[in-house]
């Protein structure tokens, strides 16, 4: 369980951080002209990314579902009660999002990244929708 909350209260950080900086990323030019807002999404984002990965990973394994890669383990959410299949797919892109982050970074496009900024709104569902399934301790 520690394992879930603490990767669950790192995506709300980071998610909160991103919505709060979306308004200085004006276009792609803004990432291309400021380094530090650069690094600056582009880390949130790839964190985001990676604990949607790492949770998914988890309840898959915790549900008995195999996977042999990221997408795998997110396309296992569909198979747990309370994950929509339009929301799985949504979320389904988000390990090739971060392994062109982490690989690409030299010929980003930045589109691409001003659009994974402007639509946060799946991996807000999906933390919602987990946070659901934790049983409430207090």
């Amino acid at each position: 369980m520690t394992f879930l909350l603490e990767r669950l209260a790192e995506l709300r950080r980071h998610l909160d951080h991103l919505r709060e900086i979306r308004a200085r990323v004006t276009g792609p030019e803004a990432l291309e002209s400021d380094l530090s807002l650069h690094n600056d999404v582009l880390f949130s984002l790839l964190t985001v990314a990676q604990v949607v990965i790492d949770v998914a990973g988890e309840l898959s394994a915790t549900a008995g579902h195999r996977f042999e890669d990221y997408t795998t383990a997110v396309r296992n959410l569909a198979r747990i009660d309370g994950f929509s299949h339009d929301l799985v797919d949504e979320l389904a892109r988000l390990p090739g999002f971060r392994n062109i982050l982490v690989h690409e970074y030299v010929g980003l496009d930045y589109d691409l990244v001003v659009e994974a900024l402007t639509d946060l709104g799946p991996a807000e569902e999906f933390l919602e929708t987990v946070l659901a399934r934790i049983p409430d301790e207090g």
